[in-house]
């Protein structure tokens, strides 16, 4: 006899199918269990080319942009999956453990961006040329600590307050 997570997923203590335990009996045999893939961390593309010097003021004008913009449509995701955590109630880290999960994803994605701005950066004080960056978001040239509480509720806290 096989095992099913109920759909409530052990949270109802009333459930009528599983009774708060989680799990429902079924009359389907038992699959061989598999092996569980490992996660292979995907390589943030990167927006420049692999020798800095060869590119030109212009084509740096074109890129800066780009990478500002996909850290922005980043940091934009980032505080809507925040915006959508009840951080009210005692469970919340395990009942959103896949959002966490994509909140720390985004953040390395994230950095790999910044790190690309700093490489920019440092190509540019030796070239005598200085650009500013100007990102259009709270959270673009924020570090996030996904595995604070207290860092993530202050980091919403300072984002209403800079929206009123």
């Amino acid at each position: 006899m096989a095992v099913q997570i109920c759909t409530c997923e052990g949270l109802d203590v009333k459930c009528k199918k599983c009774f708060g335990s989680g799990y429902i009996h079924t009359n389907a045999p038992e699959k061989a269990i598999k092996s569980v893939p490992k996660k292979e961390t995907v390589k943030q593309e990167s927006f420049l080319p692999e020798n800095m010097n060869l590119l030109s003021r212009k084509e740096i004008e074109n890129i800066v942009p780009k990478i500002i913009d996909t850290l922005d449509l980043k940091s934009k995701k980032q505080m809507q999956i925040l915006n959508s955590i009840p951080f009210n109630t005692t469970t919340f880290r395990r009942d959103f453990k896949a959002k966490f999960e994509l909140l720390q994803k985004i953040e390395d994605e994230k950095q790999a961006l910044r790190n690309d701005l700093d490489v920019i950066s440092d190509a540019l004080t030796t070239s005598k040329y200085t650009i500013a960056f100007n990102y259009g978001h709270f959270l673009s040239d924020k570090i996030m600590d996904v595995t604070s509480n207290r860092e993530l509720k202050t980091l919403i806290r300072a984002y209403k307050k800079l929206k009123k």
